[in-house]
């Protein structure tokens, strides 16, 4: 797009007033980054020194440190005080950061689910397909958005070009189904590995969005990841009805820069606590076993719980987590850790409980 020619005329009232609004947004956007940032410090040393580079650790630097460059630029070419001179060059220039932090944060869902299917063909085919999808829509935004220079000092503002709305909107779109998506066939296969067959539907709902009734292990994966999951699915949803809501066209993407800042956060804390152990609740949790008991003369499934407990809010778990395990089977490390092995309990055609392994990347 071409510059603004009246850059020197002062700007009316109200539109001056939206490009207020819309810069303490991103400014409170930035903010938030650099808090959570600073907080982690100390982890994101450990996940980087401590841990062997693999392609979901790419992702997550990528997802961290791109979100953060374009959401804190957007802050600050928004004030008058960090005038420029060509703001489409400029823009063009920073907004290669969009797609990166994009596909760096849907990488982590897509080798979350794939760890919970323990990496299945079919499911890896079909998550592997939306990330690919979430990739090729992201890029599409350096192409659909541009940006003018108004007022004087000169405020760059990000506009969308000459294409349909729905083009300016397919990112939105693509990464809420894909967040979506994985939300629910994640919670789903939590419910099916955990839950029992014969729960009304009504308790099944409220399973698959608050974790209700889970085993104390499951339920921890659960909020570990899933409530983070369905807060960036929220904001996902509010940040594209905004794309179509007839209000002007300053606010059709200010809530771009919180949206990338959420779903970044979020999707790091997920990998960052798995990957370094850390859950949440308060005291011991308990991972059932399942053992076959009789009754009524026939053998059939039941739950035992055995005695392997995990420590709140602990980091240095090592070992592997799995059936039958008792509390011998962990040690507690300050220096080094292995990965977790996730061992979730699925049942065949014969009733018959079989343990299978879940890396988590």
């Amino acid at each position: 797009m071409s510059q603004s020619s009246g850059a020197s005329e002062q700007l009316p009232p109200d539109l001056q007033k939206q490009i207020v609004i819309s810069a303490y947004v991103f400014a409170g956007s930035t903010a938030v980054f650099v808090w959570d940032i600073l907080n982690n410090l100390r982890s994101e040393y450990y996940l980087f020194s401590r841990h062997r580079l693999n392609a979901a650790t790419v992702g997550y630097f990528a997802s961290r440190i791109a979100s953060f460059v374009y959401s804190a630029v957007n802050t600050i070419f928004r004030r008058p005080a960090y005038p420029l001179q060509d703001c489409t060059v400029a823009y063009a220039a920073f907004n290669v950061f969009c797609p990166i932090g994009v596909s760096g944060t849907a990488s982590l869902f897509f080798f979350r689910v794939r760890a919970i299917f323990d990496s299945e063909l079919l499911p890896t085919i079909i998550f592997g397909c939306l990330w690919l999808a979430v990739l090729a829509s992201s890029i599409t935004t350096t192409v659909a958005v541009g940006a003018i220079g108004l007022g004087d000092p000169t405020v760059c503002v990000a506009v969308p070009r000459h294409f349909p709305p729905v083009l300016f909107a397919f990112s939105g779109i693509a990464i809420t189904v894909n967040d979506t998506i994985v939300f629910f066939a994640i919670s789903y296969r939590l419910i099916t590995n955990f839950q029992a067959e014969q729960q009304a539907p009504g308790e099944q709902v409220k399973v698959l969005f608050s974790g209700a009734n889970l085993p104390a292990f499951s339920k921890s994966l659960f909020m570990d990841g899933q409530m983070y999951y369905l807060i960036t699915v929220v904001a996902n949803i509010v940040a594209t009805v905004m794309i179509f809501v007839p209000v002007s066209p300053v606010y059709h993407g200010f809530l771009v820069i919180p949206n990338v800042t959420i779903t970044s956060i979020m999707a790091c804390r997920v990998y960052r606590n798995t990957k370094l152990g850390i859950t949440r609740g308060r005291g011991d949790l308990t991972l059932p076993t399942l053992n076959t008991v009789a009754a009524s003369g026939n053998t059939v499934p039941g739950v035992h719980l055995s005695g392997v407990r995990f420590p709140s809010q602990h980091t240095g778990i090592t070992g592997e987590l799995r059936t039958g395990a008792n509390e011998s089977d962990f040690t507690e490390h300050e220096e080094s850790r292995t990965d977790i092995q996730l061992h979730f309990m699925s049942r065949d055609k014969n009733s018959s409980y079989l343990s299978q392994p879940h890396d988590i990347p």
